[in-house]
């Protein structure tokens, strides 16, 4: 397993999820992106699927070793 590149993705992942449930929630979006956002709500489980799709392709390309069985995941 390659530690130097699952753990700053997971990192990643898990600022995503949390910007993305704080815009679920309280409907608070970042500064730089507050004039862009029309609907935090959407903009949130946007987030939430980003973070979700990183963590899954994370799975697949680090779980997975050899091959074969890596070609299925993506």
């Amino acid at each position: 397993m390659q530690l130097y590149l699952a753990v700053p993705v997971v990192l990643v992942a898990l600022l995503i999820a949390a910007s993305g449930v704080a815009a679920l929630t309280r409907g608070w979006v970042l500064a730089s992106n507050r004039s862009p956002v029309r609907r935090p709500r959407l903009y949130g489980w946007g987030q939430l699927t980003v973070a979700f799709a990183l963590c899954r392709q994370m799975l697949f390309l680090l779980a997975l070793d050899g091959t074969g069985p890596r070609q299925w995941g993506p």
